[in-house]
């Protein structure tokens, strides 16, 4: 088949994992934040949780949240930027290499992420009722395993 030709087959992509992860992923980004829209982080939008799910609570590198991320180091720093002006964040150069920028949380951000946990735990108590607790962590569990083996083989 030619890059140009119409697949053959859909391949059921409403049901493949890709689909699924992601409409799961973005159910509970929307939860988180229309949660914290409701705890008073009004400014917070979706896309603000590629920086916030992956910056360490203690802070990280722009460059390692970005990788995290998947995004560029630009885009994950147009992020931070609005993250910063709404004082969730805050950027210092790094001590070992004036270059790297280190984010950090700042007291605000810290109780935004609180809040966050609150929600998360109140999601998963929710997915833990419907598939029940033995399920879900299986689901958990094999997640993990997914994410462990694409990790670790090369291919």
């Amino acid at each position: 088949m030619s890059q140009n030709s119409v697949p053959e087959s859909s391949h059921n992509r409403v049901a493949n994992l890709r689909q699924r992860l992601l409409r799961a992923s973005r159910f509970v980004n929307t939860a988180i934040v229309d949660g914290l829209h409701q705890r008073g982080f009004t400014k917070l939008s979706s896309t603000h949780t590629a920086l916030l799910s992956n910056l360490d609570l203690e802070g990280s590198s722009l460059t390692i949240v970005a990788k995290r991320a998947g995004m560029s180091k630009q885009a994950m720093g147009r992020l931070a930027d609005e993250l910063i002006s709404l004082k969730y964040v805050k950027s210092t150069r790094s001590e070992d290499d004036r270059r790297a920028i280190k984010l950090e949380f700042t007291q605000a951000g810290l109780k935004l992420m609180n809040h966050s946990f609150t929600i998360m735990e109140e999601l998963e108590n929710r997915c833990a009722r419907r598939l029940g607790d033995k399920n879900f962590k299986n689901l958990l569990d094999s997640l993990q395993n997914i994410v462990d083996d694409f990790e670790n083989t090369p291919e």
